[in-house]
């Protein structure tokens, strides 16, 4: 969804520090990475391929389709806020600003288009998801990658830090899909979405792990609550007792919780699909 945590029409962390924000987007990476790549690996993308990468992020799958597209490929890499991704030098690279809701997309042009983590933020994924399949030639493959929250939980129910921390995790996530800033959840319904465009060659997995207070994915969710902590509490969801409770668990290294489930779904465009 693109409305943040202040106020309508941009993306939840739009006004955190830029150093703060880079350093949230490379641990997704860290974590992502080894199981994107392994799915686009299965694909078969291969030299001469043309690629776009939408919600860039910090570019390490623009880097990596770059190598294996070679010099006689094309990777677009397209952000609504390309700050991140740093300097890209590649001559088979191409940086693009780019509103996926509404800029245009060369149509039946591309043999790969990716997105991971990006449609949780939008209002309409699903319109989304139909631009994305436009974009691909006949042959091309489209691959979305999305999180549902509904699984993240203390491992072990008696640890002192889990009676808190279950339900308020479960409000603050309930908090961010009813203001309209993200849906956690999204990812439980991405199958039955890309099903929806007649997609061909349809597979899917999921991708899901048990992290512990002080790693870096706790890391990752105590910038993350930092992002939109004063929204839950001005809303009365949760106190600020409760959110001090949820990022102490996340730096005990005692508390283990199960960590995002990330859904993986693909497809290919065997025809042309009507409009």
């Amino acid at each position: 969804m693109t409305t943040d945590a202040a106020e309508g029409g941009r993306y939840f962390a739009a006004d955190a520090e830029a150093d703060d924000e880079l350093a949230r987007l490379r641990l997704i990476e860290d974590v992502f990475d080894p199981q994107t790549f392994r799915y686009l690996d299965a694909i078969g993308i291969g030299e001469g391929w043309r690629c776009l990468e939408v919600g860039a992020g910090a570019g390490s799958v623009v880097r990596w389709l770059s190598e294996r597209v070679g010099s006689a490929g094309r990777v677009v890499a397209a952000d609504i806020d390309p700050r991140f991704i740093g300097d890209l030098r590649e001559p088979n690279i191409e940086l693009r600003r780019c509103d996926i809701t509404r800029d245009d997309i060369e149509p039946a042009y591309y043999d790969l288009v990716h997105c991971r983590l990006l449609l949780m933020h939008l209002d309409d994924p699903a319109d989304v998801l139909r631009r994305m399949a436009a974009a691909l030639r006949p042959g091309g493959w489209l691959v979305a990658e999305e999180p549902d929250a509904d699984m993240i939980k203390s491992v072990d129910p008696t640890h002192p830090l889990a009676r808190g921390f279950d339900p308020c995790f479960r409000k603050g996530m309930d908090c961010l899909l009813a203001a309209g800033i993200m849906n956690p959840y999204f990812g439980s319904a991405l199958p039955a979405r890309m099903a929806d465009l007649g997609l061909e060659k349809m597979g899917n997995a999921d991708f899901s792990f048990v992290a512990r207070g002080g790693e870096p994915w706790s890391r990752w969710w105590i910038q993350t609550w930092q992002r939109f902590a004063d929204l839950v509490i001005a809303k009365g969801i949760l106190t600020e007792s409760e959110v001090a409770d949820i990022l102490r668990a996340y730096e005990d290294a005692t508390f283990a919780y199960r960590a995002y489930m990330v859904q993986s779904v693909w497809g290919c465009k065997t025809t042309v699909l009507p409009s």
